[in-house]
């Protein structure tokens, strides 16, 4: 093989092997963005305790790719809103800032020559990102259920266990105190009231309120590795 040859080849293969580094550096980058959005998105979610079932409503309600208007209007019915000290614009804004939704503006419809243009509003349709999907499974209900038990006293299970059947078809505080007297989950190793069991249910979306304590279809589940 003829030097010229050879020195063609060997540049070839220097740009084969550049286009290779740098393709896997885009990889590294690209992976790097995707987990930094995701750390981003979770630490969003947990910053406001309040407002973490309400988070993870904006992004399982975005999920499908839909207009802005509709979407805000969705998650206002959430009865997770009742918890959340935000409301459901807020709460939006809040997930497109920190890239767990994004947002595509839509296209203003072509005017023919002559029509009169108006101002109008300009509309988005918002979907949840990538980034938004892998932080919202991070706080699915049951998984957060089995996370809080890890860091609690062991008798707790029980106690909760009491309150989910209790409430699999509604009660009210009273009935939940009850239920519970003499418990020594209330005493062991530290003095709680009924209402502790309830609020943490509520918080990992367990139970709701709707005139009574319900236990939603997350607490079902949960009540199912405790009962």
């Amino acid at each position: 093989m003829r030097q010229d040859d050879q020195r063609a080849d060997a540049t070839q293969a220097d740009a084969a092997n550049q286009r290779a580094d740098a393709n896997q550096a885009d990889a590294v980058a690209a992976d790097q963005s995707f987990d930094d959005t995701v750390e981003a998105v979770v630490k969003r979610l947990e910053a406001n305790r309040a407002n973490t079932l309400a988070l993870c409503a904006c992004l399982a309600i975005c999920e499908t790719r839909m207009p802005y208007r509709e979407a805000e209007a969705l998650i206002g019915q959430r009865p997770e809103l009742n918890l959340s000290t935000q409301n459901a614009h807020a709460l939006l804004r809040i997930m497109i800032d920190c890239g767990g939704v994004e947002t595509e503006e839509v296209p203003e419809p072509a005017c023919e020559p002559g029509d009169d243009k108006q101002d109008q509003p300009v509309d988005y349709t918002v979907r949840t990102t990538e980034a938004g999907r892998a932080a919202l499974a991070q706080f699915e209900p049951t998984k957060r259920f089995g996370r809080m038990l890890q860091d609690e006293p062991a008798g707790y299970a029980q106690a909760y266990a009491i309150v989910l059947a209790l409430c699999e078809d509604g009660a009210t505080k009273a009935a939940i105190e009850q239920a519970l007297e003499g418990n020594p989950a209330l005493s062991n190793p530290k003095q709680v009231f009924p209402s502790y069991f309830i609020s943490k249910l509520e918080t990992v979306g367990g139970l709701t309120w709707d005139g009574s304590w319900k236990a939603t279809e997350a607490g079902r589940q949960m009540l199912a590795l405790v009962g």
